[in-house]
């Protein structure tokens, strides 16, 4: 399967990650109260947490692995039976740790039954296997598995949750989408991909590997979800849900931009295998393109319209983070910028400890600032925090690959962005004078688009551009 019709398929189901929760999330932030919801973050961080502990670093690992013995169908069976062995094992293990956290942690106490809820999660997280599919390019049974089953959640959270407590049975569903999404997987890996193997398993040779991923993996945790567990010890679950809300809109958004990049993990590590780096540079340049063409305008309107998104979102209640949402909505553009650098070529490229410094950095970073910056603003101080943080991490990982590859931008694609942007920006205040709320947002984002449009055909003729709107594969 070529690349574009990969990165069309993990759009559409990156895409998802944006409608669905538009259609629910609002729902859900006007039935629950500020407490309840803030309840279901902070567990969901915890949860997270330790997903991201169990997990070692497979689901980067196994995408890079699998795609090297993918034609190999005995061998990629045995890696497969190793991976989901160690996730497995250390999935069971923090759950066990997890189901005795309430007689250590007070503010867990009266929540015991969301603590089991979260411990299903963490063990069917293990059994998800997306690096499998992702590291065979099998980009259209994830979009489509996933599709269906996002479907059902989302009739589910409307039609179930209906008082301002059900917290408990909004995470339930949420957890019944990772059960039925990980049954399904492992189902049809069985039925269409398994082969048998006869070779012993041999644990060993992904230790080394596992143990740079894994110090990656648990201190990017430590500053993009332990930010929510500092904010829920040091203050109240309220405060959690103001810091929480704004930062659940950037991050439907950044999943989008980042799942695209996903599909060329396993191509750029066949691409430096054969050591083509003017192919790899070539990706990596549209790769950079797509960064701009999708966050610049997400950041610069949520600037504009903290207020009427917030509004829109998840209703009046939660205006006091409007100035949160300005800070945190620059974040899509420095992850994205940080994936493509790193998660995108370092990491193909087996340059992992460059990104284990990277992230060792901004660990440093986010400890010291949501400890300095929380205890005197609150959420706020925790969304400066995070972009200081992540913009440590970006800066480095840039420079490390600036070093073993030519980073080459699309100015004249940029240019053409800003001067939308700009004639957007104009117009908005131009327009503030007769509409306001959703009609505002939707035509300044409309002459936005028009403006992007016709500068497009009448005088930048962009060939990328072109190219993402071209019919054939």
């Amino acid at each position: 399967m070529g690349i574009r019709k990969n990165m069309i398929s993990n759009l559409l189901l990156t895409s998802s990650a944006i409608v669905f929760p538009l259609i629910t999330f609002p729902y859900v932030t006007r039935t629950l109260s500020a407490g309840s919801i803030g309840k279901y973050f902070f567990m969901d961080a915890i949860s997270q947490y330790l997903i991201i502990f169990s997990a070692v670093g497979i689901p980067y690992y196994g995408i890079r692995e699998i795609s090297k013995v993918k034609d190999e169908p005995a061998a990629r069976s045995k890696l497969v039976a190793e991976l989901l062995l160690i996730q497995i094992t250390l999935a069971l293990a923090f759950s066990v740790l997890l189901l005795f956290a309430p007689s250590v942690v007070p503010s867990l106490t009266n929540d015991s039954t969301l603590v089991k809820v979260a411990c299903v999660n963490i063990i069917c997280s293990a059994f998800l296997m997306e690096w499998f599919y992702q590291g065979i390019e099998n980009f259209t049974y994830i979009t489509g598995r996933s599709m269906i089953i996002k479907v059902i959640s989302v009739i589910s959270i409307l039609l179930m949750v209906k008082q301002s407590d059900d917290y408990l049975i909004y995470y339930a569903i949420s957890t019944m989408v990772i059960v039925l999404n990980a049954a399904l997987n492992l189902f049809n890996y069985l039925k269409k991909h398994y082969r048998p193997f006869n070779e012993g398993l041999a644990f060993r040779t992904h230790f080394k590997p596992l143990l740079i991923l894994f110090s990656i993996n648990v201190s990017v945790s430590i500053y993009a979800i332990l930010d929510t567990i500092i904010l829920g010890m040091l203050t109240n679950p309220e405060t959690v849900s103001f810091y929480n809300v704004p930062l659940k809109l950037v991050r439907i958004f950044w999943m989008v931009v980042n799942g695209a990049g996903m599909v060329l993990i396993p191509r750029i590590a066949g691409y430096f295998a054969s050591k083509d780096m003017d192919a790899i540079q070539n990706i990596m340049r549209k790769s950079l393109s797509i960064v701009f063409l999708l966050t610049l305008p997400f950041c610069c309107f949520c600037m504009l319209f903290p207020m009427e998104i917030l509004t829109i979102i998840s209703g009046k209640q939660y205006l006091f983070a409007a100035n949160t949402l300005r800070i945190l909505s620059v974040l899509p553009f420095i992850i994205a910028l940080c994936n493509v650098c790193g998660t995108q070529f370092l990491m193909p490229i087996g340059q992992e400890n460059k990104i284990l410094h990277a992230t060792l950095l901004g660990l440093v970073v986010s400890l010291c600032f949501n400890f300095l910056l929380i205890p005197y603003l609150k959420f706020t101080g925790a969304a400066i925090a995070c972009v200081l943080a992540e913009s440590t991490v970006c800066l480095y990982i840039v420079i490390s690959a600036s070093k073993r590859i030519k980073l080459s931008v699309d100015r004249a694609l940029l240019i053409h962005i800003l001067i939308s942007l700009g004639i957007a920006v104009l117009l908005r205040w131009i327009l503030s004078n007769w509409i306001s709320g959703l009609a505002l947002i939707m035509t300044d984002v409309l002459v936005y688009v028009l403006t992007f449009i016709l500068l497009q055909f009448t005088y930048f003729k962009n060939e990328f551009i072109f190219s993402l709107v071209k019919t054939r594969n």
